[in-house]
């Protein structure tokens, strides 16, 4: 497989380094460090400040950038194949997906977000954008990458559901894994999202067809990962979608939920919001989204 490892001197980005220590197989890794030179002038440089001070400061960033990048590859040289360095500048968003598009890649791993642009480059938004634009898989790594052992997959039948099964039946990542397959269906447009008064009602013929079909989804899913490095359960819920991952992660306690990207044409998905994006947004592990 080969994986573009966005970097940079935050912690979420060290995290990410260390998604690449779980991987089953090593990886061809291109490492790339992105300076925003303009952004670096636009946001520390002041008329009061010394005519040559922003050639210093951009000469002291750029060597720092270039350490980190030699950092890396002392400490991931043993579980990658090799190793490519890359230092760029300009837009990050921009750097990483013309990296991912130039390298043919397979997945691109990152942080969610870095500190701020002088030593590093991932901020908040970076990331979303990568994870909508890139012609492949984003990894957006949330916590720390020392241990992997509980994934949460969320598949709705789709060809998209499909490719994060597909991706994960390659056994990417190094087992033992509990790994949850979770199936989350919008509510009735009869049925109330919420119910005004605590009860239990008897479930309609609609319910029911759909929790079938529902729970039948889940099992043939899991039987896909039957004999590989998996201990695999299922969950079949009713909700809002995006909400019900979230919730399933939280309480199974996941540190990676996988989703499939939707097959809108990226521009939508960045307006409108898709399912992998409010799940991207808002959970509180990292969120690998398969395309």
């Amino acid at each position: 497989m080969r994986i573009v490892l966005a970097v940079d001197a935050s912690p979420d980005s060290r995290n990410a380094a260390q998604i690449i220590t779980h991987l089953a197989e090593p990886p061809d890794l291109d490492v790339l460090n992105v300076v925003d030179v303009e952004a670096l002038q636009h946001a520390f440089i002041t008329p009061a400040m010394p005519a040559d001070y922003y050639e210093t400061y951009r000469k002291e960033v750029s060597e720092l950038a270039e350490r980190i990048l030699h950092e890396m590859r002392a400490e991931l040289t043993p579980y990658a194949r090799q190793i490519r360095l890359i230092a760029d500048t300009g837009d990050a968003a921009e750097s990483i997906i013309q990296t991912a598009e130039e390298s043919a890649a397979q997945l691109v791993i990152m942080g969610q977000r870095g500190m701020t642009a002088t030593p590093t480059f991932l901020l908040g938004g970076v990331s979303q954008k990568v994870a909508t634009y890139a012609p492949c898989s984003v990894l957006v790594v949330k916590h720390s990458g020392a241990v992997l052992d509980r994934i949460l997959l969320a598949v709705d039948g789709s060809d998209e559901a499909n490719k994060a099964v597909a991706f994960l039946a390659r056994a990417p990542f190094r087992g033992p894994i509990r790994l949850t397959v979770v199936s989350a269906w919008p509510p009735q447009r009869s049925e109330p999202l919420v119910s005004p008064i605590p009860q239990h009602p008897t479930p309609t013929p609609v319910t029911k067809l759909v929790q079938a079909r529902g729970e039948d989804l889940v099992r043939n899913v899991a039987a896909v990962f039957q004999g590989g490095p998996y201990e695999v359960e299922t969950e079949w819920l009713q909700g809002d979608p995006a909400f019900s991952i979230l919730e399933s992660a939280g309480r199974h306690q996941a540190q990676m939920i996988v989703v499939g990207a939707r097959g809108l044409k990226a521009i939508k998905r960045f307006f409108l919001g898709s399912v992998s994006q409010k799940v991207l947004v808002h959970a509180p592990c990292s969120v690998l989204i398969v395309r």
